[in-house]
């Protein structure tokens, strides 16, 4: 017999094996879980890592770090490799380092910050390659070895009988709380710069492509976003709270190897 939720998140004539597909796309979303709470919480009274004021800097910790003051691990499917992260030096600085050997897991700072206030997003990554047909825009080929991503809060009674179902599947079955809203700046193998794409599971989960191709790889790239414009070009509508800020480097789905670089992340008024 087939479980509910299969049949719920399934089309209607999928077989069974398609809808499983379906549910294990849906609790592989990295985007979803970075944003609720943390699988490990720590670092405050009651284990609960407090949500801060500013980004936590990785050039703070020092190198050798595998977890850098004020983030916590967030894995997601524990049948799956988790991404190796670790504060390194480069370039006479202090940065965050992935490896994700076909694996598929984040780190997450817990934030409570007022985009309308501080807009300006500044970060940096860096990648040492990237290989072969992948991309966000579709769930076979969703790796990637780059994403910040940025969760919101807001009512989640605005939101669609659909979108609400699939959030209580997601806390159901992962005990993370899905975001109101979930916006993802990722560097893709196929999109474009600057396109913006849904998830293929769920619409409050919108990609932007800050960064497309390979002709970059092995340089450090810094980039400045307005925030606030960017969430309304994605989702329509102005932003609520930012209460999280996530990294994920992950190639689960086409099992490759990704080393990506990730400098201080920063939200700023100007």
């Amino acid at each position: 017999m087939t479980p509910w939720f299969l049949d719920r998140l399934g089309a209607g004539s999928l077989e069974a094996p398609a809808r499983r597909r379906g549910l294990q796309q849906l609790l592989g979303l990295g985007a979803l879980g970075l944003a609720g709470c943390a699988s490990r919480p720590h670092d405050a009274p009651g284990g609960v890592i407090a949500p801060a004021v500013r980004v936590a800097p990785f050039s703070a910790a020092a190198a050798g770090s595998a977890l850098p003051a004020g983030w916590e691990p967030y894995v997601w499917r524990r049948d799956k490799p988790t991404t190796q992260y670790s504060v390194v030096a480069d370039e006479q600085r202090h940065v965050l380092h992935a490896h994700a050997a076909g694996a598929a897991s984040g780190l997450r700072c817990p934030v409570q910050i007022d985009p309308l206030a501080q807009p300006r997003l500044r970060f940096s990554w860096r990648t040492r390659s990237l290989i072969g047909p992948i991309s966000v825009e579709t769930a076979e080929s969703d790796d990637s070895p780059a994403r910040i991503i940025l969760a919101f809060d807001g009512d989640m009674a605005r939101l669609s009988l659909r979108e609400r179902l699939i959030a209580d599947q997601v806390e159901l079955f992962t005990g993370h709380r899905m975001p109101y809203a979930t916006l993802m700046y990722v560097w893709d193998g196929a999109l474009a710069a600057e396109s913006v794409v849904h998830n293929h599971r769920s619409s409050r989960v919108r990609y932007l492509a800050a960064e497309s191709g390979a002709h970059r790889c092995g340089h450090w790239l810094h980039y400045e976003r307005d925030v606030v414009a960017d969430f309304r070009r994605a989702f329509g509508e102005t932003p609520g709270p930012l209460i999280s800020v996530g990294v994920l480097t992950d190639s689960d789905a086409t099992k490759q190897v990704f080393n990506a670089w990730y400098g201080d992340i920063s939200l700023a008024a100007s």
